[in-house]
């Protein structure tokens, strides 16, 4: 039964406390629940649900394979409000008007999210606090024991989870974090650090009918770029910058640098007038202050682009004619803000997310009014307003910031790009991420003399697919507390956490972060010592997915000698992967099709016992894999020379395609060479096989 914890309670006793009542923190609780836990779910305001109830309402779900358990339970639950069905088993393809989207979520207004959120915790027994905010966390050694409220309310337990946005948690109990950019040096990163994407290419394309709002060539209407002048008087350093453009160098790319990604509103906008709230300007707006925004509908209007609102305003389609309304290139977002904001105490973000609804409402009027905004935009901007539905005791405006960065712990497992990229695998996989890297602006800076949104990445992950988010990046140093898990707020680096911020892993390894909360409980021992085995079986019972779907696929009984690919030696640099998921391991090695005759792959082994042996060398196909590559294997005064044709399936009839059998002596050292010598595609290597030919 679902029960809500009062003010008057001044103790409360729990096995579990989760603290952030986010949509990560829901995942957790109600699966603490479910494995019989007394749980308490503490929420510093008055929802549940985060940024999914909080106006996010077109959730960016990656590959839909990849996410399962109570994540998956949500959103079916969640769509099933409207009469329809996720499928779940296919890559991820967008739905269109407003549509549920192949194993997306499209089809959600935020206030049936929140009651979806409300239904799952109030079945599973949760107890809820709500209003009560963090003021500390009491620690014997390195273990919290309690939580301390602002309103003197006093939550003890024996494990807890930080599923808060911005970390709250983990920096009251003392664990190592960053709020900044650590620069590509430190991980071998590619776009960590002070960042520029290359900008101000000719943009000739225009918005085409039905391209839901791209232009041609693939380029976003709501992320176009040109050359503004920053300055009061254009071309004048002198007469000063215009107002939301810092000052200072723009930096050296790739160097360390302050400042985590812009925030926004995900606003909910309605077209029927009878449930429309007017879109108030703000009591001290000040057209001077979106001078950017004219600028750029200036440059526009001479590129002969013919705009509409999307162009400040990227908005898909709800039921029951919503919107929501994402940010633009010179949109909702305000840099700076969000510096500030993850060490801010509550009555200062509450002044920030003030300022932040206030520059919201004020870019709607200047949009509505300034006489350089086209008629068109002006007739489009009027169609919408707040929902009389939503959002009941803010009148319409969201409850949520859209916090896409706070706080990141610094574990002894940092994900990195080389994680999310695919050139290493993290161990003992708790959940899957498998959207892009997506980092929004960090400063709008004056670059080479024009206006420059430094730290902006929108990209992919290099054709990778799902990659693991491993156990050890949610738990903290095992000295700085051993009964603590953090899902958001995870250790990653900066352009790591560009692809993993999403909202459904962050409910996967919230999930995760239960179970593995409920097993050190069970076994007495700190979130470190959990045994991963056991956790993984409670994971894939509870339907968790933990690897990516074309690895699983590729699974098969190895019988025989299996050599994995990590016990070759290589020449050459060559890329770990998953992507096309593996036989032997968690991953394979490719050459990238680069350097030709420079790379080489070698497996030794003695073998144990005279006889015939079948040879298998394990490998991903592809259609874009060699047809020819180069395989030499030797063994005593033997020399056999054979090609493999990797664009053919790996597995004939279940089994891995084979090199053909040899009959070689006991003692003898197999050696095997793989070579990407004349080799007209990629070559791959995924470990070696050798079967008794009885």
């Amino acid at each position: 039964m679902f029960q809500s914890a009062k003010a008057e309670d001044s103790v409360i006793e729990a096995d579990i406390v989760v603290y952030g009542g986010t949509s990560g923190g829901v995942a957790a609780a109600v699966q603490a629940a479910r494995m019989g836990k007394r749980v308490v779910l503490v929420e510093p305001g008055k929802h549940l649900g985060g940024m999914t109830s909080g106006g996010l309402s077109a959730v960016d779900i990656g590959d839909p394979r990849s996410v399962g358990g109570i994540a998956r339970e949500y959103f079916t639950r969640l769509v099933a409000n409207y009469g329809k069905e996720l499928n779940w088993g296919e890559a991820f393809s967008h739905g269109g008007k407003g549509g549920p989207a192949t194993g997306g979520a499209y089809s959600i207004e935020p206030h049936v999210a929140e009651k979806v959120f409300d239904e799952m915790a109030a079945e599973a027994g949760v107890v809820v606090l709500r209003e009560a905010r963090l003021k500390s966390a009491v620690k014997n050694g390195a273990r919290i024991t309690e939580l301390r409220m602002e309103d003197g309310r006093v939550v003890r337990g024996k494990m807890f989870i930080d599923t808060t946005y911005e970390g709250d948690l983990m920096a009251a109990a003392g664990v190592s974090y960053t709020v900044t950019r650590e620069g590509n040096a430190k991980y071998g990163e590619s776009y960590n650090g002070i960042f520029y994407t290359p900008q101000y290419k000719p943009r000739t394309g225009h918005l085409q009918p039905g391209t839901n709002g791209r232009v041609k060539g693939g380029q976003g209407v709501w992320d176009r770029d040109f050359p503004l002048d920053p300055y009061v008087v254009k071309g004048d350093p002198s007469s000063g910058l215009l107002p939301l453009i810092s000052e200072g160098d723009p930096g050296t790319p790739g160097e360390p640098a302050p400042g985590i990604q812009a925030y926004c509103y995900r606003l909910c906008l309605t077209t029927e007038k009878s449930n429309m709230i007017p879109i108030a300007a703000p009591a001290d707006y000040d057209p001077k202050r979106y001078e950017l925004v004219g600028r750029f509908v200036e440059a526009c209007i001479a590129n002969g682009d013919e705009m509409d609102l999307r162009w400040f305003s990227k908005h898909d389609e709800l039921p029951n004619h919503k919107w929501d309304f994402n940010t633009a290139t010179f949109g909702g977002n305000l840099p700076g803000l969000s510096w500030a904001w993850p060490e801010a105490s509550y009555a200062e973000r509450d002044e920030l997310a003030k300022e932040l609804e206030n520059y919201h409402r004020g870019l709607f009027h200047f949009l509505r009014t300034d006489p350089r905004v086209p008629e068109k935009v002006k007739a489009d901007v009027a169609r919408f307003g707040l929902p009389k539905d939503e959002f009941l005791d803010t009148g319409g405006w969201p409850h949520q910031v859209y916090v896409r960065e706070g706080r990141r712990m610094v574990s002894d497992l940092v994900l990195t790009e080389n994680h999310t990229f695919g050139r290493e695998i993290a161990p003992k996989s708790v959940s899957l991420g498998s959207y892009g890297t997506d980092a929004h602006e960090i400063r709008r800076i004056v670059k080479d003399g024009v206006v420059a949104r430094e730290g902006k990445i929108a990209g992919g992950r290099g054709g990778f697919g799902p990659y693991q988010i491993g156990y050890d990046a949610i738990v903290p140093k095992p000295d700085e507390c051993g009964n603590l898990l953090v899902t958001f707020a995870l250790s990653a680096s900066h352009s790591a956490f560009a692809s993993i911020r999403m909202e459904p892993p962050f409910m996967v390894t919230s999930q995760s972060a239960a179970t593995a909360a409920s097993i050190a409980i069970d076994a007495e021992s700190s979130v470190q010592a959990v045994d991963y085995d056991l956790l993984k079986k409670q994971l894939l019972k509870d339907g968790q997915i933990l690897e990516s779907v074309e690895k699983s696929e590729r699974r098969v009984k190895l019988g025989g000698i299996v050599i994995d690919d990590t016990e070759a030696a290589y020449t050459g640099e060559w890329v770990t992967s998953n992507a096309a998921g593996s036989m032997s391991g968690n991953s394979y090695h490719h050459d990238s099709g680069k350097e030709r005759g420079e790379k080489s792959a070698t497996f030794a082994y003695p073998i144990p016992s005279a006889g015939r042996y079948e040879i298998r060398l394990l490998y991903s196909s592809h259609e874009n894999r060699a047809s020819n590559a180069k395989v030499v294997l030797r063994f005593g005064n033997e020399r056999h020379d054979v090609t493999q044709n990797q664009r053919l399936p790996s597995l004939v009839d279940g089994k891995p395609r084979s090199l053909g059998d040899f009959e070689i002596q006991q003692g003898k050292v197999l050696h095997l060479t793989l070579f990407n010598e004349g080799a007209d595609g990629i070559v791959s290597v995924d470990g070696l096989q050798l079967v008794p030919v009885k």
